[in-house]
C-alpha cells in the first residue's frame, strides 16, 4: 500500500454533528427553493395557468408526506397546517381561506385592542408629568377620577372628592350627565359614577364650571 493510500486511510470522518448541520442546511436550501418556485407558480398568468402542457408545482408536506392539497386526509392535519401556515402561508391562504380569514380578524382585533390600551395610558401620562412640576396641594382640597373598565372597550369613571368644596353631589351628578349625555348614579360612597371614560372631558370642564376647584387639585388614582 502505498503513502497516499495510507493518508487516505488517516483522514477523520466527519463527525455526526456536522453531518447533521449539512443535512439540514440541505434541507433549508430544498425548502427555499420550493418557496421560490411556489411564488413563482401563483405570479404565473391566467393564460400560462389554463396551458394544459404547463407543469405543475406539487409541494409535499413535510409532516404526513402527502401532497399539501391532502393534508386534510392525513392523520395529523392539525400539525400540517400549522407547517403549512409557517412554511408556505400564502399557499395556506389559498388552501384554508375561512380559516386564514379569521386568523386575520383575531390579528386585527388584538391590534385594535392594544392600539386603544396605548391611547388609554397615554390619556394619563401628561397629567402625571405635568402634576410633579405643580405644588403641592392639600389632601382636604383633592379631587379623584378613577377609570375602570367594566366590559370590553366599556368604562366608568368614578368622581370624588366634590363635597370638600361645598358642591352638591346629586344636583353635581345630574348637570355633567346632561352635559356630556352619559348615565350617572352616586354609589355607597357618595361618589359620582358616570358611564364612559370622561377623564380628560372633566379635568378641563371642571375648573372652568367650578373657579374653586383648580387643575392641580385633580388627580387620577389608578386603583
Amino acid at each position: 500500500m502505498s503513502d497516499s493510500d495510507d493518508d487516505i486511510f488517516k483522514k477523520k470522518k466527519p463527525s455526526k454533528k456536522k453531518i447533521e448541520q449539512q443535512q439540514k442546511q440541505q434541507e433549508q436550501q430544498l425548502l427555499l427553493q420550493q418557496q421560490k418556485q411556489l411564488k413563482q407558480e401563483l405570479n404565473q398568468t391566467e393564460q400560462q395557468m389554463n396551458n394544459p402542457k404547463h407543469p405543475k408545482l406539487v409541494i409535499y408536506c413535510r409532516i404526513c408526506t402527502f401532497p399539501v392539497e391532502f393534508c386534510s386526509f392525513s392523520k395529523t392535519p392539525k400539525e400540517c397546517k400549522e407547517w403549512l401556515k409557517t412554511s408556505f402561508n400564502e399557499l395556506y391562504a389559498i388552501l384554508y381561506p375561512e380559516e386564514f380569514k379569521l386568523e386575520q380578524e383575531k390579528q386585527a382585533a388584538l391590534l385594535e385592542q392594544q392600539r386603544l390600551i396605548a391611547q388609554h395610558q397615554l390619556l394619563f401620562q401628561p397629567l402625571g408629568k405635568k402634576k410633579r412640576n405643580k405644588t403641592k396641594v392639600k389632601e382636604s382640597d383633592m379631587v379623584y377620577l378613577k377609570v375602570k373598565e367594566r366590559n370590553r372597550n366599556k368604562f366608568i369613571t368614578t368622581l370624588s372628592g366634590l363635597e370638600k368644596h361645598g358642591l352638591d353631589i346629586k344636583e353635581t351628578s345630574k348637570k355633567i350627565s346632561k352635559k356630556f349625555g352619559c348615565g350617572s348614579s352616586i354609589n355607597e360612597k357618595g361618589a359620582i359614577e358616570l358611564q364612559g371614560d370622561l377623564t380628560e372631558e372633566l379635568i378641563e370642564w371642571l375648573p372652568k364650571e367650578y373657579p374653586n376647584i383648580k387643575e392641580d387639585m385633580i388627580a387620577i388614582k389608578d386603583k
